[in-house]
């Protein structure tokens, strides 16, 4: 290899980022919760009832949920009575995301 390769080959190593530290972090912002759906609101909006979470204080909290992205992309429909896997940020904890609906019992 000439001069020339070997300065382009390490400036590319400089300039390689890791992500996975990133997106292991981004993990930890956050925590799972299960719960059922009492109301449908507007705009696939939820009031669910926490069942059961990670951190006990969530326990019987009434969150508002909002559908993932690939729930709202397959247009998953979420009714009252549902039970419904999603996770809540550290940074706000009266709001959840839903991830996964499933009709019949716990999840």
């Amino acid at each position: 290899m000439g001069k020339v390769q070997d300065h382009k080959r390490s400036s590319k190593v400089k300039r390689q980022v890791d992500f996975t530290l990133r997106s292991a972090d981004s993990q930890s912002d956050r925590f799972e919760i299960v719960g059922e759906v009492i109301d449908c609101l507007p705009n696939t909006m939820f009031r669910v009832r926490v069942t059961d979470a990670g951190v006990p204080q969530m326990v019987d909290r009434i969150l508002l949920g909002t559908l993932a992205g690939k729930m709202r992309l397959y247009r998953i429909r979420v009714m009252p009575g549902d039970f419904v896997k999603g996770y809540v940020s550290k940074y706000d904890l009266g709001k959840c995301k839903v991830t996964y609906r499933s009709s019949k019992e716990k999840v």
